[in-house]
């Protein structure tokens, strides 16, 4: 079983970094060049960043949840952990997915891409903390 959890450990620090990496690129520099991108373009473009953002994020969103859900079967509770994603799962499909829609309904709308903006803050910081989280207390299983 210790075996198991290290390596769950292992990939719990892949899929950390691999999000938190994606998060802050998202951030600081994908939804502000929303505010760039041209009208006439923004909808074919935004479908397209969605379509493929989704391939990268979805799987290591259940990933994560999938680490947690075996960790819980194993009597080994981490209720800080599933706390943050809960809140990144509720601030995804709450705030996020919704002003995506707009975006891609109504098209470029300066509003929407601010409130989009600002509401990631949301998911950058929890995914953050759980990056810090599996370096700090998790990860001394791996060093």
């Amino acid at each position: 079983m210790e075996r198991i959890m290290s390596s769950l450990t292992t990939l719990q620090l892949i899929v950390d970094s691999g999000l938190l990496v994606l998060i802050w690129l998202v951030q600081l520099i994908i939804y502000p060049s929303f505010r760039y991108t041209e009208e006439k373009v923004f909808i074919g473009w935004h479908s397209r960043y969605t379509a493929l953002i989704g391939l990268i994020v979805t799987p290591l969103m259940f990933l994560q949840v999938g680490v947690e859900v075996f960790c819980f079967l194993a009597q080994d509770i981490r209720w800080q952990r599933i706390l943050i994603l809960l809140v990144i799962w509720l601030a995804t499909f709450s705030l996020s997915v919704p002003c995506h829609s707009r975006l891609h309904g109504a098209g470029k709308n300066m509003i929407v891409i601010q409130r989009l903006v600002t509401t990631n803050w949301i998911r950058t910081l929890c995914w953050s903390l759980l990056f810090l989280e599996t370096v700090f207390v998790s990860g001394r299983t791996l060093f």
